[in-house]
């Protein structure tokens, strides 16, 4: 286990903090795309590589570092005014653990941070000062994987056999998954998770961030995961929607969804690396019953997925697999190495043809077309059966999103205003989503690109 050395420690308890973002409904807790609360002198940056006046500078060694290296119960609240610096595992249990605007959270090898199901975490980052969960290493010296990432333990309903699961990675996991369709994991807004997902066994990685059965109550926006060691975003069950997602550069898969997972994210980028990466969404139920209800249906809208190009291996666009629901919307799906969809196992077809899967408004551009299973993993469709179904809903293959942009480090995502994209957007039916008659994340010939704005992080 790594530990720094030479800084100055100092030790914070103070009660948690009750922070006026919290709550409200959809319109209001989301709000636009990407705007933060620009009127806060406190907020605003200071002229010395971008840390926010008034808060620590997570590159200056003389910064003060709080240590937490043992659980924390009934609840916290750390503020930008020192870094902290996270030795080992550490459980949140029972409380609220709130992070102000500009906090910087730095993991050792082997720690990671856990919130546990009677707790909650308050993250309330802005646009000019979001909070940054990151390596203890220095910049130019960090890796995917130096520390293990956020983990959330939530009560909501899975599809497991009893409903009940363990969490992966501890030599006392906590347990996850209940009946409470509302319990609330917290808030994440203005978030980013950098070099997370160390390997606990061989093919065994945390992620970036990983949500257990967070339900309703849970809210997230303008969050980003930054080059994890394994799945950028994943989720085990559960039931909450979010805006305004990134993940750029996860060694596995951007979005995992499976267990149950139904929730709902609009305006999503996804960039995979040139070199690794498996698929931009991999959504399944559960290995040991394919019909275990709740089925895992996310549904999205407005993403953009950037794959690795010719030099990556794995990279797809899509695996939809055991008998999973799906609606995706409005969505580009470009640069991919491999299949632009990859439909596997017979009871993913059926749920396929009875309606329960379902894309309109998507573009597929630069891909090596559409693929079903084999053998176990078969369908009765061929490769030819998915492409007529997927162009028969609503969507174009092989059409230029003409992006600026795709340049790993540096992507720039917002399409020509004459591009196809403008006019091929199909919005779903639900009030959660803003009506958009675009495709991507990013609305064609846009001088306002919210994946430009300054709380993302592009830098490999």
């Amino acid at each position: 286990m790594k530990r720094l050395t030479g800084l100055l420690v100092t030790t914070l308890t103070v009660p948690c903090l009750a922070l006026t973002a919290c709550g409200g409904d959809d319109e209001d807790f989301f709000g636009d795309a990407g705007a933060g609360d620009d009127d806060d002198d406190d907020d605003a940056s200071d002229e010395s590589g971008g840390t926010p006046a008034g808060c620590a500078d997570p590159n200056d060694a003389s910064a003060p570092v709080v240590t937490i290296s043992g659980n924390i119960d009934g609840g916290d609240a750390w503020s930008c005014e020192s870094i902290y610096l996270l030795d080992g595992p550490i459980f949140v249990n029972g409380g609220t653990l709130s992070i102000g605007a500009g906090t910087t959270v730095k993991g050792t090898a082997g720690s990671a941070l856990v919130i546990n199901s009677d707790a909650t975490l308050d993250v309330q980052g802005t646009e000019d000062a979001p909070v940054v969960m990151t390596s203890a290493l220095p910049e130019g010296e960090r890796n995917r994987g130096d520390w293990g990432g956020l983990i959330l333990i939530g009560l909501a309903p899975n599809n497991l056999e009893g409903g009940v699961g363990a969490a992966e990675g501890f030599a006392t996991p906590p347990e996850y998954g209940g009946s409470d369709e509302a319990h609330s994991c917290g808030t994440l807004s203005y978030l980013r998770v950098e070099w997370a997902g160390f390997e606990l066994s061989a093919g065994n990685e945390l992620n970036g961030i990983t949500f257990y059965s967070c339900g309703t109550g849970t809210r997230v926006d303008h969050v980003q995961v930054h080059m994890g060691q394994d799945d950028g975003i994943e989720m085990f069950g559960g039931n909450f929607d979010s805006k305004y997602l990134v993940v750029t550069g996860a060694a596995d898969d951007s979005l995992d969804c499976d267990e149950g997972f139904r929730g709902k994210i609009q305006h999503m980028f996804l960039q995979q690396d040139p070199t690794v990466g498996d698929n931009c969404f991999e959504w399944s139920n559960q290995g040991a019953n394919f019909t275990a209800t709740p089925l895992t249906g996310p549904t999205v809208a407005n993403v953009t997925c950037v794959g690795s190009g010719d030099g990556g291996e794995k990279s797809k666009g899509m695996t939809l697999k055991e008998g999973t629901e799906a609606g995706i919307y409005s969505s580009i799906f470009t640069g991919i190495t491999n299949e632009g969809v990859l439909l596997t196992h017979q009871e993913t077809q059926d749920i396929a043809e009875g309606g329960g899967i379902v894309m309109a408004g998507n573009i597929f551009s630069g891909h090596a077309g559409f693929a079903v299973g084999e053998g176990e993993e078969g369908t009765m469709w061929s490769a030819d059966d998915l492409q007529t179904w997927i162009l028969d809903g609503g969507n174009m293959d092989g059409v230029d999103p003409a992006f600026p942009s795709v340049a790993w480090g540096s992507p720039n995502i917002a399409p020509a205003a004459d591009s196809a994209a403008a006019s091929s957007g199909a919005t779903p039916s639900d009030s959660f989503f803003d009506a958009t008659s675009y495709s991507g994340a990013v609305e064609p010939g846009t001088s306002d690109d919210w994946t430009q704005a300054g709380w993302i992080n592009y830098t490999p």
